[in-house]
């Protein structure tokens, strides 16, 4: 069978396989769909044409921060944030999962204030802490934490920026109620609860393996990478408030936050993100077919036929064995695909529909309902549930 027969045979079965689950083709958008200016030769410069940056001598474009962060881009920057967290996920899941640096003097004892940091002299840190107040305190002096997307997991230990560094001038995607803020809608301290007690003992082996700085360091990737995603539940909020005023109003007053959680959920969409996440996990998770890949000695013409081939039969593969159930499955990759779609379904869903339950109150002129606040999940979870495994939610 030729090259080309067997890549045509590929693709029918990928179109067949996507056919049966929705979700697996999801078309996108660009991130930054107004921003983009494209060199196509030398001294030359096609631009886009919703661009509205100012134009420079040398044909480059300088476009502004409020037309970069706009509603535009959530859905499309929120799809892109799943494969950054798959992948901080996979390179976390190669250490042990260490429980030394969670713990106060589990690595070494008289760990306090990192360079810079503030309001946290005499008081012992674990080393995750210590890690993550520094990468913090660094961070506030290039301005991380001004831009609405960014919350600190410690911003009482961090010092006033005083360089001299311009403001940006971020667009108006939020209300300009001085309640709806990034202190009050703050939900790192519960995030690295749920992360250091259920995500880290269901993606990473049991034991030490003493990579302390490495899996910090991984640790620290994934923490600020799922906080920019919970906390987008901000604008997903505002965006749905915009489209019905009155009705999320109505509930707010009434101090109704089951009916605003019914109203801003929608059951499709999360399931499509689900199954989404749990092929990328799958795809992820592979190791290419290489056995399916030519050998090339040198000199050769490259057969990207059969490249693209092999390419495709991986992806098959991955979409295959991601609709298998999970006693059915081939435990082969790096990670468990059932725990990615686990996290998705059990925290990070729950938590970003958290914060835009509590934003829309104080959008709307009240306090969140108590089991809203920052420092707690509504329904709690202690244990990811994965396959036939029933977990009790508290």
């Amino acid at each position: 069978m030729t090259p080309r027969i067997q890549l045509t045979l590929l693709i029918n079965l990928i179109l067949l396989t996507a056919s049966q689950c929705e979700g697996f083709l999801l078309p996108t958008t660009p991130l930054w769909p107004s921003t983009v200016a494209t060199i196509t030769k030398k001294g030359t410069t096609t631009t886009n044409t919703e661009l509205n940056g100012t134009p420079k001598e040398n044909g480059e474009y300088c476009v502004p921060t409020r037309e970069i962060i706009s509603l535009d881009s959530i859905r499309s920057t929120l799809i892109r944030k799943e494969e950054s967290i798959i992948f901080a996920l996979i390179e976390r899941a190669q250490f042990r999962q260490n429980l030394k640096v969670y713990g106060v003097g589990g690595i070494a004892s008289g760990l306090s204030a990192p360079p810079g940091s503030i309001n946290c002299k005499g008081e012992e840190l674990s080393f995750l802490d210590f890690m993550l107040t520094g990468t913090e305190v660094l961070h506030r002096m290039v301005r991380r934490y001004e831009s609405p997307e960014e919350h600190a997991f410690f911003p009482d230990r961090l010092p006033p920026r005083d360089n001299a560094l311009t403001n940006l001038v971020y667009p108006d995607l939020l209300s300009s109620k001085p309640s709806v803020n990034n202190i009050n809608l703050n939900f790192n301290k519960i995030l690295l609860e749920k992360y250091i007690n259920v995500i880290v003992p269901a993606t990473c082996t049991p034991g030490d393996d003493e990579q302390y700085g490495s899996t910090v360091t991984e640790d620290i990737a994934i923490l600020q990478t799922l906080s920019k995603r919970i906390h987008y539940g901000k604008f997903v909020a505002e965006s749905k408030y915009r489209s019905d005023p009155e009705q999320y109003q109505k509930l707010v007053d009434a101090g109704d936050a089951d009916g605003v959680m019914a109203l801003l959920t929608n059951s499709e969409v999360e399931a499509r993100l689900l199954t989404r996440a749990r092929l990328k996990a799958t795809t992820y998770g592979r190791e290419p077919l290489l056995s399916s890949l030519p050998t090339l000695q040198a000199g050769e013409e490259d057969d990207s036929t059969s490249i693209i081939a092999a390419a495709a039969a991986s992806a098959v593969v991955a979409a295959v064995e991601a609709m298998k159930k999970d006693d059915e499955r081939d435990l082969k990759g790096k990670m468990d695909p059932a725990i990615i779609e686990a996290i998705y379904r059990e925290l990070i869903i729950p938590m970003t529909k958290d914060v835009e339950v509590a934003y829309l109150f104080l959008r709307c002129g009240r306090e969140p309902p108590e089991e809203y606040q920052s420092d707690r999940m509504s329904v709690d979870v202690t244990e990811l549930c994965t396959g036939n495994l029933e977990c009790e939610m508290d």
